[in-house]
């Protein structure tokens, strides 16, 4: 390892320059922070809505003692306070830097773990104090790094066919994401890690940016394994949805060209992206500011290219939580509920096959969810929507991921995360409810109290944290805490069940149908 000590602490040598870490003790052991390292130039000026260029280097040792802001995001925006401890505050257009924490005294050659934050393409920042690394690395004795990458208008929002958009990239926050992957990884054996082993870890939007660099050209080379949490796999916008949410952004922006949107503050560019959400929410969903096909780093949807064979050289975990969708739940205007109901279990079905169902059909399937729910306090006609929707969303879509990834010979392991929420048991396990098992994050921002935690829950942590770190160590999250966890096949649709006590189950997505596939999947 390229380093040395000093009674402040100990230096290491990167690729760009000299940077010192400071110590932090945790109940798992002292470690090594390396924090605000600049990967990339600020994208500021000419370099807004470009590609990230790599940060310029320096000479003198860098006091790496001090997160960088997090990238510029509204505060008070739709997914403000929706989980507690994701608010940024301090914010800044130049914040493309990453942060790494090393078990104090460890031996070279370690795992190495790249967090991806979530929120929704919108929010996020590795400061925040529910994605720090520093327990997981001392528990796991792994290298843990994060990367901020930019979000919103300013990270996804394709301005290529607009006046002046001539020079711009589209999916600037996923270019971030994988010019910060391969910092760590020409870095990784400076801090004690084995760069063959490079694990990218996120949940949400930020296991949404992983799947979708692992269909981008030459990702192999940088990136061994994946770990994606909850990712949204069916979500990747078009060329034209994409042209259509830039225009509405600029119209309430107020300006007509690229070069007027580089003279705005940064201020006014979140301030126009909640009422461009608004307006193209029956276009672009919730999430308008999200990656595009852009014919390069994203050349196809990722479930095309994952079926088509692309990455199989890269081990894959992936799954979700039970209750997804649960955290965002509505009840239905009593009145229409059913025909509500009713309307959209038709359009799912008729999105995937193709053609549009008897009204039959559709009883059938409402039915099944029925009879599934019995027993449950989830009975309603919003209930069974939002179930319905967690299914179709979420859960199959990522099913159908480990299915490909088992028909192209790939490794896939998958798990379904069912531990619900003993504070609001409306919640169930809903989405999210993961991040504090898996970063060890329960003492942060009241999370404990937010979902009730106890010693089950804080056991099932230890043990998805060992299991994630088995699988960077070797590919396989086989562990003692959790016993054997069999590789995904498809004649074998093995899945790792994290409740109370997990456990192995075969064919884990409980109300699957065949109508949630999309034919062209057969």
């Amino acid at each position: 390892m390229a380093q040395h000590s000093t009674d402040a602490g100990v230096v290491v040598e990167t690729t760009h320059g000299p940077v010192r870490s400071s110590v932090v003790d945790t109940p798992r052991g002292p470690v090594r922070q390396y924090l605000g390292i600049p990967y990339g130039k600020p994208p500021v000026g000419e370099r807004r809505f470009c590609a990230p260029e790599a940060a310029e280097l320096w000479d003198e040792v860098l006091e790496a003692s001090a997160f960088g802001p997090d990238p510029v995001q509204a505060v008070d925006g739709p997914y403000t306070g929706v989980i507690p401890g994701a608010d940024a505050t301090s914010v800044s257009e130049d914040c493309l830097t990453l942060n790494v924490w090393v078990p104090a005294g460890a031996d070279a050659d370690l795992p190495v773990l790249v967090w991806v934050y979530g929120g929704a393409f919108l929010t996020g920042g590795g400061s925040f104090p529910l994605y720090h690394g520093a327990r997981l690395a001392a528990e796991q004795q792994v290298v843990v790094a994060s990367v901020n990458y930019r979000v919103g208008a300013l990270g996804f929002m394709d301005l290529r066919q607009v006046p002046g958009g001539e020079g711009t990239t589209a999916n600037c926050g996923l270019h971030d994401v994988r010019l910060g992957l391969e910092w760590v990884a020409a870095n990784a054996a400076c801090f004690g890690g084995d760069p063959a082993t490079l694990t990218a870890f996120g949940e949400s939007a930020g296991a949404g940016s992983i799947l979708h660099l692992l269909g981008s050209p030459g990702i192999s080379s940088v990136l061994r394994r994946a770990i994606m949490q909850s990712p949204g796999v069916d979500m990747t916008q078009s060329p034209d949805v994409a042209d259509t949410v830039a225009r509405a952004f600029m119209k309430h922006a107020g300006v007509g060209e690229v070069a007027g949107l580089r003279e705005l503050e940064p201020e006014a560019i979140f301030e126009a992206q909640l009422p461009t959400v608004m307006d193209m929410f029956a276009t672009a969903g919730a999430m308008p500011f999200h990656p595009v096909i852009d014919g390069s780093l994203i050349p196809a949807r990722p479930a095309e290219l994952l079926q088509a064979g692309t990455a199989a050289d890269v081990d894959v975990l992936i799954g979700a939580t039970a209750h997804e969708l649960r955290l965002f739940h509505q009840e239905l205007p009593e009145e229409s509920a059913e025909q509500i109901l009713h309307h959209t279990v038709s359009g799912h079905i008729g999105d995937r096959t193709g053609t549009e169902p008897s009204p039959s059909d559709v009883k059938a399937v409402v039915g099944d969810y029925r009879q599934a729910a019995e027993g449950t306090p989830w009975t309603s006609d919003s209930d069974i929507l939002t179930a319905i929707n967690t299914d179709v969303s979420m859960r199959e879509p990522i099913e159908r991921i480990a299915d490909f990834r088992a028909v192209a010979g790939a490794s896939a392991f998958l798990y379904d995360f069912r531990w619900c929420s003993l504070a609001d048991p409306d919640k169930g396990a809903f989405h999210a409810i993961d991040l504090p098992f898996v970063l060890d994050s329960f003492h942060v921002d009241g999370w404990r109290e937010f979902i009730g935690a106890d010693k089950a829950a804080e056991a099932l942590g230890r043990g998805m944290r060992s299991a994630w770190a088995a699988f960077a160590r070797s590919g396989d999250p086989s562990t003692a805490e959790l016993g054997p966890w069999p590789r995904y096949g498809l004649n074998q649709r093995m899945a790792m069940i994290f409740d109370a006590t997990p456990t192995l189950a075969s064919d884990p997505l409980l109300r699957e149908r065949s109508m949630w596939r999309p034919s062209s999947d057969g």
